[in-house]
This record gives structure tokens, sequence and C-alpha cells, in this order.
């Protein structure tokens, strides 16, 4: 399994269904889980229902997984089931009392009560709730033919990278990255503790050999350059562009000002992305030591490597809209295949831009209803319900892990 740039043809996807432990967030708690509102589930789960359920109808229903599958997978491996708790009882400590509960839970209840917390029979809160592992983006990614598994910068989500650790060394559907793990929850060469923090939604491939990182609110430059060092000495890129970008809520990760689409169109917010600015620094550096090269933007990068790529501005680029739509995540598109790509409903003016380029929309509901499949959609924009979805500040680029694109 293999993912050479972001816009090749989707394979293999991890998702996860929103689930009972976000009807726990209240507003004491919601910034702590890092949420800005209190979202209605129901409705929340039937917006992620249609965007899942459209990505099996396009790419095969079995490859698509739900990371809670693959973990009661890993949960009935006895001596994983053991190792794992034993690992969340010695980072988390949340006491010998609460252990000995989840040892003797059955192994599909127990795998529900690591991510949303709650008995789903009993109802009883046991944990702290994994509200934003819907946004299984920043869990990992795959780099060329290595993995990479994330540390979050928040407590609130660093269960999410335990678990994943997990799935990755154990579960038998990642066999193919043995010898390919670049783990940054526990990697050897880190300090104990250390702070350093590295999320799924600054890292970017735009070609196979050329990586986009942000530095974020969530991702630190130690962690970059440690991630360099590693993609360098083991060849899998050949070239690395930091992008600095505002320590911000509205950017919290690079994919929420920038996305490609296909290789001649890219969308994003244009005043960090597409226009010179004091807010944003482009930096590239190369396997082979040669000059570290500066760009004015990242139009500029991009259109470097993809000459003809058409740079389609969130809002259409008008103010306040473009401002609206970023934060609802106008610039958060991702690829089913080339020229094929989610996108949320609710941004009207970033689906009219692309429209004007002769894009076509269709809704995720009328896909299905039509049964069409992959190859029936060319220059195409899905677009999914995101009334609720988009109030817990993520969007269709953020709800997926590929682990494959072919």
């Amino acid at each position: 399994m293999t993912i050479k740039s972001e816009i090749h043809t989707l394979d293999k996807v991890i998702v996860h269904e929103p689930n009972i432990g976000i009807e726990h967030i209240s507003p004491e708690i919601a910034d702590e889980l890092l949420y800005d509102d209190i979202v209605f589930l129901p409705r929340m789960i039937d917006e992620h229902y249609q965007f899942t359920q459209t990505l099996k109808q396009l790419i095969g229903k079995e490859n698509v997984y739900e990371f809670t599958d693959l973990l009661q997978d890993i949960l009935n491996q006895p001596n994983t089931k053991i190792e794992l708790l034993d690992f969340l009882f010695e980072k988390e400590d949340f006491g010998l009392g609460k252990y000995e509960l989840l040892k003797q839970l059955p192994n599909d209840i127990l795998a529900q009560v690591l991510i949303s917390g709650i008995h789903p029979e009993t109802k009883d809160t046991i944990l702290a709730p994994l509200p934003n592992l819907v946004f299984t983006r920043d869990i990992g990614c795959v780099i060329n033919d290595h993995i990479l598994i994330c540390k979050a910068a928040k407590k609130a989500r660093l269960r999410e990278n335990f678990l994943t650790k997990f799935l990755v060394h154990h579960h038998p559907l990642f066999e193919p990255f043995k010898g390919k793990i670049i783990d940054f929850v526990t990697d050897e060469n880190l300090e104990p503790d250390s702070d350093i923090s590295i999320e799924g939604g600054d890292v970017m491939l735009v070609n196979p050999r050329h990586i986009l990182i942000g530095e974020s609110e969530r991702t630190t430059l130690d962690a970059i350059f440690k991630l360099k060092s590693i993609l360098f000495e083991n060849d899998v890129v050949d070239y690395v562009t930091i992008v600095e970008i505002p320590n911000e809520r509205y950017c919290m990760h690079l994919d929420t000002i920038f996305t490609l689409v296909s290789e001649d169109t890219c969308v994003g917010f244009s005043p960090l992305m597409f226009e010179k600015n004091d807010k944003v620094d482009i930096i590239t550096y190369s396997k082979n030591n040669e000059r570290a090269i500066l760009h004015p933007t990242l139009k500029d990068l991009i259109k470097e490597l993809y000459p003809t790529m058409n740079f389609i501005a969130c809002g259409n680029g008008i103010s306040p809209f473009a401002q609206r739509e970023q934060w609802t995540d106008g610039c958060n598109f991702v690829t089913a295949k080339s020229g094929v790509a989610y996108s949320y409903e609710r941004n009207i003016r970033t689906l009219q831009a692309f429209r004007n380029r002769d894009y076509n929309l269709i809704s995720a509901k009328h896909l299905l209803n039509e049964e069409l499949s992959l190859n029936d959609l060319d220059k195409t924009i899905i677009t999914i319900s995101s009334a609720e979805l988009s109030r817990a500040r993520g969007g269709p680029h953020c709800m997926t892990f590929p682990i494959s694109r072919k």
C-alpha cells in the first residue's frame, strides 16, 4: 500500500462515525475537548453517513474501514489487549479500578468505551471521550510507502494516537508498512515526554517526491525537522517544504486553508495562500542539501510543480464570504480521484467558483440514488450536508485517513 500524492485515486481509507461521547460534551468542557459549539449528534451522524456511504459506493465498501472495527480486531488478540490497556494505564493514569473494569469488558464493548468513554448499554461514563476522532486525518498519514503515527498537540486527542499506534503495529491491515513505521508516539529517538507534536492535517504529499508540512497551532517546528530527517535518511522524498501559518484557531492545520483537487485545480484561502503577506513563510529543503529556497506564496511554489494549476479562492475570493466559508471548511476538500472531490454543500460561493471553472456539482444524496460509480464522474464536486459536521471544526479532508491510493 502506498500514497504517492493527495490526488491519486483513493483506494483504502479509515473513517470514524460520530459516537455517543459527543453527546456528553457540555459547555463547561467544550473548550477542553476542542469543540466550539454543542452539536446535534443525530444529524451529525446522518451527515457523516451520507459521506461514508458514497465513499463505499465509489471505492467499494470493503475498502472503507471504521476505526472502531479495526480496534476491536486487535482487542481480540489477548496479548495485544493487555499490552494496550497497560500502555493506556501508564499514559493516562485513570486508576486501578477503571483498569480492572476495562479488562473485564467484552471486546466489542471495550472498543466503544475506549473511544466514546461511555458504556453503550449502561450509559455510565468510564473515560474521557474522544469526540475529535471523527477527524481521522490527524491521527496518521501515509507518505509513499511509509506510515506516520502522529502525536497530538492537545491532551484531549492523545488517546487517539495511542490507539492508532497499536493498530499500526498489530493489525494485519498495516502489515505492508512493517519496518517503515515512523512512530512519533514512542519513537526511541524522541525525548521522553517530549512536547513536540505533529498532526496529519498539516502533512500533504503534493507529488511523490515533494511534501508540504504546516508549522501550525498543532504541529511544532521541532517535529517537522525530526520528520524531515527521517524522510531524507530513508529516501522517502526529495523535498520538504515547511509552510509556517498563523498560530490561530481559524487555520489550525494546513488543510484548513489549502487542498489539492487535481493536477490543475486547487482551492485555498487566498489572503494566506495565494497572495503575498507577512503572516505566512514558505521554505523548501532538499535531500541533497541544496540551498534552501524561500517562496513568496504557496501559489508560486505550486505553479513550479504544476505549471497549469488553476487556483480557486475560498468564498470566490470575496470578503466576508471568503472568511466565513474558510471557517466552515471551504478549503478542506478530499479527492476521490483527480478532478473528483468532496466538499461541504454550505460553502456556496466556493462551489460557485468551481462551477465557473466547468466543474459539475452533485449532492451525496443524489449520487446514492443514481448509483453512479467513480468511473462515471469527471470534474465533479460531491457535496455533503454539513450543518452539524462543520460546527465540529473539520471538513471532508479532515474526516479521512487514506492509507492507499492508486
